[in-house]
C-alpha cells in the first residue's frame, strides 16, 4: 500500500481509492431534557410500528435487488470477509484497513489530522467511545469508513498491530436483518452491532442484550464503540441538536463509571457539500472528553468548549472558571451532581461538544487541494 505525504504539512493521500485527507486552516444550570419534545407519544408509537413494517419490507426488496446485480468480485470479497475471525491481531487489522478503505468512497475530505488525536488514542490503547452526528444517512457510512481508516493507521504507527480494541459500530438492527446471511456475517465480523433503533417503540430488552457483551469488553479495553447518538431523530431537522441527541450513550457511560476508573469519548463532526458533483466533505475530530468517578462525584474535561467559537457562552464560562483544573467536578449551581442524576449532564456535555465538531467540520476550505503538491514516500 502506497501512502503519499506532503512534506512539512499534515496531509496524506491514499492512492488505493483516491481518498485525500487534509486540513485548512457552568454547564447549563438547568437540566437537559431526556427526550425530545413531541406531542402524542402514544400515537407516535402506533404510527411508528405501522411504518416500520413498510420500511422493513422496502429494505428487503432493495437489498435483494442489489444482491441480484452485485458483481462477482464484490460477492467474493463479502464471502472472504464473512470467514474472517474478529480478533486483535495483525491479520485482522490489515483486513480492517483494506475494507475501511474499500468503503471510503468519499474522494476528498478536509480533516484536522494535524491535531494527532487518533495517534494519542492509539498510543493509550484504552477503549474509547466515538460519537458522530448523523448528517447524511447515505454518505455517513463512507465517512465512518474514512474515520476507521485513520484510526487503523494510527494503531499501526503506534505499533499496536497485535493488541488494539476491536471496532463495534452501533446501528439499526434492520440494516443487518434485511441482508443476506453472508453479507450480514461480513458486517458483523467488522464490528456491526444491531439494536432496535425505533424512537417510540424500541425493545429495551433487545438493546440490553446487545449492549451487555459490549460493556463487558469495553471494561476490559477490548473494543471501541462507534455510535450516532441522534439515531432516527436525525431526520427531525426542526429540532435543535440537543433534542435530537438521545440519552442512551450517556446512560451507558454513567453505569460504566461505576466500575471503570475513566471513560474517554471522542466527538467527530461530519459535514457534506451541498449540490451535485461536490466531492469535498469535512470531518472534525474533537478533543477527547474524559469522565471519571471520584468517590461520589463525577468529573470531566472540557473537550472542545474552550477552543471553538461555537461554544455556548454558559459552557465556556464554566470551564474558564476551572481552566487550571485537570478534572472538573460536574456541578449544578455549585453543588456536585449525584451519580444517580448525572446522566443528563453527561448527555449535555457530549451534545455540546459534538455540535461544536459538526459546525467546525462545515468551515469553508481556504486553499484548494493540489495533487501536484504531494510527494510520494
Amino acid at each position: 500500500m502506497v501512502i503519499s505525504v506532503l512534506i512539512g504539512n499534515n496531509y496524506a493521500y491514499n492512492n488505493l481509492n483516491n481518498t485525500y485527507f487534509r486540513r485548512t486552516n457552568n454547564f447549563r444550570t438547568q437540566t437537559y431534557s431526556q427526550n425530545p419534545t413531541f406531542t402524542g407519544i402514544n400515537i407516535g408509537a402506533v404510527s411508528e410500528k405501522g411504518l416500520h413494517g413498510i420500511e422493513y419490507s422496502m429494505r428487503i426488496i432493495a437489498n435483494r435487488f442489489v444482491d441480484l446485480f452485485e458483481s462477482k468480485k464484490n460477492k467474493e470479497i463479502t464471502k472472504m470477509i464473512a470467514q474472517i475471525k474478529p480478533e486483535s491481531n495483525e491479520q485482522y487489522l490489515f483486513q480492517l484497513e483494506l475494507i475501511s478503505r474499500h468503503f471510503s468512497t468519499i474522494k476528498t475530505i478536509d480533516v484536522n489530522i494535524e491535531d494527532k488525536i487518533f495517534e494519542k488514542i492509539a498510543q493509550d490503547g484504552k477503549s474509547t467511545i466515538f460519537i458522530m452526528n448523523h448528517s447524511n444517512q447515505k454518505q455517513d457510512p463512507s465517512m465512518l469508513a474514512v474515520l476507521n481508516t485513520l484510526l487503523v493507521m494510527a494503531y499501526k504507527e503506534a505499533g499496536k498491530e497485535k493488541e488494539f480494541p476491536l471496532p463495534k459500530i452501533i446501528l439499526n438492527q434492520d440494516i443487518l436483518k434485511t441482508m443476506n446471511k453472508t453479507k450480514r456475517k461480513a458486517f458483523e465480523n467488522f464490528g456491526a452491532v444491531g439494536i432496535d433503533a425505533n424512537i417510540f417503540s424500541s425493545n429495551k430488552n433487545t438493546n440490553a442484550k446487545a449492549f451487555f457483551p459490549l460493556i463487558k469488553d469495553f471494561l476490559k479495553d477490548k473494543i471501541n464503540i462507534f455510535i450516532f447518538p441522534e439515531g432516527k431523530l436525525a431526520v427531525f431537522k426542526g429540532l435543535d441538536f440537543d433534542s435530537r441527541f438521545q440519552i442512551g450513550i450517556a446512560e451507558i457511560i454513567n453505569k460504566v463509571l461505576g466500575i471503570k476508573k475513566e471513560v474517554t469519548v471522542v466527538p467527530v463532526g461530519f459535514s457534506y457539500k451541498k449540490g451535485k458533483n461536490q466531492p469535498l466533505t469535512g470531518m472534525h475530530i474533537g478533543e477527547p472528553i474524559k469522565f471519571k468517578r471520584q468517590g461520589e462525584n463525577t468529573t470531566t474535561t472540557s473537550g472542545n468548549v474552550l477552543k471553538s467559537e461555537y461554544s455556548l457562552k454558559e459552557f465556556k464560562n464554566f470551564f474558564e472558571k476551572h481552566s487550571n483544573e485537570t478534572d472538573i467536578v460536574i456541578t449544578e449551581n455549585g453543588i456536585p451532581v449525584k451519580s444517580a442524576e448525572v446522566t443528563d449532564f453527561i448527555k449535555g456535555i457530549l451534545s455540546e461538544n459534538l455540535n461544536i465538531c459538526s459546525k467546525e467540520a462545515q468551515k469553508q476550505i481556504v486553499k484548494p487541494l493540489d495533487i501536484n503538491e504531494f510527494v510520494k514516500m
